[in-house]
């Protein structure tokens, strides 16, 4: 394959890259090394080589879960200033409403 003006400008169209004609040439010459370098890797013959996932072949081990009661659980709800049975009650993620939002959520509703 052969990197010329037009598959550049080509190219950073479908990228919406602004190349000026000044850096043309040394662009041409970089993609022009790395079409080179997967031409080599082409010619590589991988018919009996088997696809990889990963390339870390390793098979991990998984740690077994087990499901117990902690008596520290009891102790943080205990110690929880809001709470409904075993259920404690937080701050909103989304914050505290505003004033102006109140008034206006109470107009709605």
């Amino acid at each position: 394959m052969i990197i010329n003006d037009e598959l550049i400008k080509k190219i950073s169209v479908l990228a919406r890259l602004e190349v000026h004609e000044s850096e043309n040439e040394s662009l041409k010459n970089d993609m022009q090394k790395i079409i080179n370098y997967f031409e080599i890797l082409d010619e590589i013959d991988t018919s009996q080589t088997l696809p990889m996932y990963t390339p870390i072949e390793s098979n991990a081990q998984l740690r077994r879960t087990d499901n117990s009661y902690s008596e520290c659980a009891d102790r943080i709800i205990q110690n929880f200033p809001e709470k409904e049975g075993r259920l404690f009650k937080v701050p909103s993620i989304y914050g505290k409403l505003l004033e102006s939002q109140r008034r206006t959520c109470n107009k709605v509703s």
